[in-house]
């Protein structure tokens, strides 16, 4: 069993929303929680307020799920919980 170091509430701002107006909303939402906690001191949050806007073959909806799967494992490596 994993003894967290911290548990930082950030799923209440994640979107089923896909256009890029409402994922860049919540990428930016997700970005300012992480900046105000000092567990995430060492990760960058710059990409999360610069989404693609997508292509023909990726969406917005999917770079944000690359940086929140991204933020997961940073999380995972230093014991912090997301809820």
């Amino acid at each position: 069993m994993t003894n967290w170091r911290a548990r930082v509430k950030l799923t209440h701002l994640f979107t089923k929303d896909e256009d890029f107006e409402e994922v860049q909303k919540s990428m930016n939402e997700i970005a300012d929680v992480i900046e105000a906690s000092h567990y995430f001191n060492e990760f960058d949050t710059t990409i999360f307020r610069e989404i693609p806007h997508g292509d023909s073959f990726f969406g917005p909806v999917d770079y944000a799920n690359k940086l929140i799967n991204w933020l997961y494992d940073y999380a995972d490596e230093h014991k912090i919980w997301i809820e």
